[in-house]
């Protein structure tokens, strides 16, 4: 996706799914939340209303990870998009305000992805799966997520792996032959 978006979607995009920011949270971004290598969440916009973010959990910084810094540096030097007053890091070209995340998914992103739009939360949802397939510990994809509950992250964010499954098991039956001589 990232290579056949225009932007602004290809970097919101970009935002979402290395971040797993919520659809509420990235409008709202200013570029003084990003610093020292982390996005701080301070403020959400829902339903047209910028308000304070959902919980307290939710305030804590969200590491930017290299690839996402080199996107991020790359929009914000696009002399297409420059700074505005209120420092949005996204906003409709038209008012200056905030992007409406509907209007970017349902008018500007469908056409260029042939219709496999699967909301913005799946990028949230994938994130936590795929830190969890590569080894990441659930307390530290908690972090990233900013759950406040830890069964929150596990029971909805962290979907089993088949073919790792797999693979467990047979990494468990090598080491109990080899560490108790069994035999079949």
């Amino acid at each position: 996706m990232l290579e056949k978006l225009p932007e602004p979607a290809r970097t919101v995009v970009a935002v979402a799914a290395f971040t797993g920011l919520t659809r509420s949270e990235i409008p709202a971004l200013k570029w003084e939340d990003y610093k020292d290598g982390e996005i701080f969440v301070s403020r959400k916009k829902w339903r047209g209303h910028i308000g304070a973010s959902k919980t307290e959990a939710r305030e804590a910084g969200v590491p930017v990870a290299p690839l996402l810094k080199e996107i991020l540096a790359k929009y914000k030097a696009n002399k297409q998009f420059p700074a505005v007053e209120g420092d949005w890091m996204f906003y409709g070209q038209k008012e200056k305000k905030p992007i409406d995340m509907d209007n970017l998914s349902h008018r500007d992103i469908p056409q260029y992805i042939n219709g496999a739009w699967r909301g913005w939360h799946a990028y949230r949802r994938g994130l936590g799966t795929r830190l969890g397939d590569m080894g990441m510990s659930a307390t530290n994809i908690q972090s990233i997520l900013r759950h406040a509950n830890i069964a929150t992250t596990l029971g909805f964010y962290m979907f089993p792996n088949p073919v790792k499954t797999k693979a467990g098991l047979k990494k468990l039956a090598e080491a109990v032959r080899k560490t108790y001589k069994v035999k079949v």
